[in-house]
């Protein structure tokens, strides 16, 4: 394996752990990321297809032997809870922190249309999710309902850490505003079952929906 197809496997493998894209999807994406990289010549078509059909397959078979609830099922009820409690929490949500942001206020906004107001918001991103699976450690950040009020702040990562704590998750944070809630010994298993499926259990209509009941 060439290092520009070993820097494509480490990204695809991801992507098909992460469990929110299709084979299709994720075959187009990288076969897309050739040809803007220019890696034609090198890096054929083919090998792309079977490789990655090859190692998605391999996935969708041993996740039927996951012990239930797994860690990324108790994850989704802990931030269904939280939106229960007026807490705006979000899933993948965009791949860095400043993506994140935009669409917690774009989230917020929706949600006090609705004649709600929320409290806090919670949330990890891409980045967090290419992290916990390569490491363990899932990172989620957190903030009140006012910028840059950090007694606001603190209450609502007390929140965030309580319901993960309560529902067995290890945890390490210092109890300040300035560093993100760190989940340890984080194993990440999803699997990818329909684009509807995804809407529909992650997407943020999801958490409209919760904070709007």
């Amino acid at each position: 394996m060439t290092e520009n197809e070993k820097y494509l496997y480490d990204r695809f493998l991801i992507s098909i752990k992460s469990g929110f894209e299709s084979l299709e999807d994720i075959i187009d994406g990288e076969i897309e990321a050739v040809e803007d990289e220019g890696w034609g010549n090198e890096i054929p078509e083919e090998w792309l297809r079977k490789t990655i059909t090859d190692e998605y397959q391999k996935h969708e078979v041993e996740s039927k032997s996951w012990q239930r609830p797994t860690d990324t099922d108790k994850l989704h009820a802990v931030f269904d809870k939280l939106c229960r409690e007026k807490i705006v929490a979000l899933h993948n949500a965009g791949y860095t922190q400043s993506d994140a942001i935009y669409d917690v206020q774009d989230v917020w906004e929706d949600i006090e249309d609705s004649g709600v107001k929320p409290i806090g918001y919670c949330y990890y991103h891409g980045q967090d999710l290419e992290r916990v699976i390569e490491t363990g450690v899932l990172c989620i950040g957190f903030y009140g309902e006012k910028e840059k009020n950090e007694k606001e702040a603190i209450a609502i990562g007390n929140k965030v850490a309580s319901a993960l704590r309560d529902a067995g998750f290890e945890i390490e944070w210092n109890n300040t505003a300035s560093r993100r809630i760190e989940v340890q010994n984080f194993k990440w298993q999803n699997v990818f079952t329909t684009d509807a499926d995804v809407d529909e259990k992650w997407g943020y209509d999801r958490v409209i929906e919760l904070m709007t009941r």
